[in-house]
Parts: structure tokens; sequence; C-alpha cells
């Protein structure tokens, strides 16, 4: 009996968190997302913004990471746009490592076609950030995204939409 009692408590004790435990980030990322854009003054480019960092604090919580790059942070964007090969902004790329070793660049044509549709964007991302958290490597996301099947789901036809991602070389 008293290895079940000590057995409650420390199930309770578990369960107490105090206000400083809600800084600490439980696990760690599964995905990592880096957005580039003109600048927030863009409306569309504001609005794809707001719906990624909307998908991070709300959904993704900490198994994602998401950073938002403007043109005006000049080392950080030409950093990324040499490495990525991003010309036209805005541009979203993804990896499941934050070395972004083997990476998936969303074109400005395709965030802007799948912002339109209510609630489209944030299906994608949840889409493919479920795909990496429940094991799929970024080279198995890849070959989905390169499926009719796929995109038929987001509501998009896939002959539109396969000229609007690209692949890094590594995958």
């Amino acid at each position: 009996m008293a290895l079940e009692e000590l057995f409650k408590a420390a199930l309770q004790e578990a369960r107490t968190i105090n206000v400083d435990d809600l800084w600490e980030e439980p696990e760690l990322p599964v995905t990592y997302w880096v957005f580039l854009l003109s600048g927030v003054n863009q409306q569309e480019e504001k609005d794809i913004a707001i719906e990624l960092l909307f998908w991070k604090a709300f959904l993704a919580k900490h198994s994602a990471r998401v950073i938002c790059i403007q043109s005006s942070d000049r080392k950080e964007f030409r950093c990324c746009s040499s490495i990525f090969g991003v010309v036209n902004c805005p541009t979203l790329i993804f990896s499941d490592n934050p070395e972004m070793n083997g990476f998936i660049k969303i074109d400005s044509q395709l965030l802007f076609r799948l912002v339109e549709q209510k609630g489209s964007l944030q299906r994608f991302l949840t889409k493919i950030h479920s795909l990496v958290e429940n094991g799929h490597s970024i080279s198995k996301v890849q070959v989905m995204l390169d499926n009719e099947k796929f995109w038929s789901s987001l509501k998009l036809v896939y002959k539109e939409v396969k000229t609007l991602i690209s692949f890094s070389k590594d995958l």
C-alpha cells in the first residue's frame, strides 16, 4: 500500500507546474521553417507570415521552429537567399534539421494560392509537419509532394503546382 501512495504522490507532483515551467521547451523541434519576404508592408506577404506564425504558436508549438526574414534584415536575407537560391519573395523553405541539409522550397505563387483558400496554408503546414513528426524524412516528404493525391487533398491541381516546388540537391 505504501508503494501505491508513493506512486500517486509522484504522479501528482509531475502534473503540478509553476509559471516558470511555461517557458521550458519540453520537446525538440522536428521541422524548421524559413520564410523570406520583401517586407511586412506587403499585405499578401504579411498575411502569409501571420498564418505561419499563428500555426507555429497554436498548433506546432515547440515541435517546430519558424523564422521570418525580411529583405531589410540584410545579412540574414543575403545568406538565406544565396544558400537556398531564392530570387522571388515570398518564399518558404523547410527541412527536418536545423542545418537545412536537404530542404524543400515553396515558391511565392503557391504560397499565394494556399493563402487565398481559407485554411489551406494551415492545412499544408500541418500536413508537412505531421509527416515529419510521424517519422518521415524530408526526402520521403519530397516523394509525397511529388504526388497528385497530396495536392488534391488541399484542393489544388498537381500539374499546376509542381513547378512551384523545388528540392535541394541533397534530397
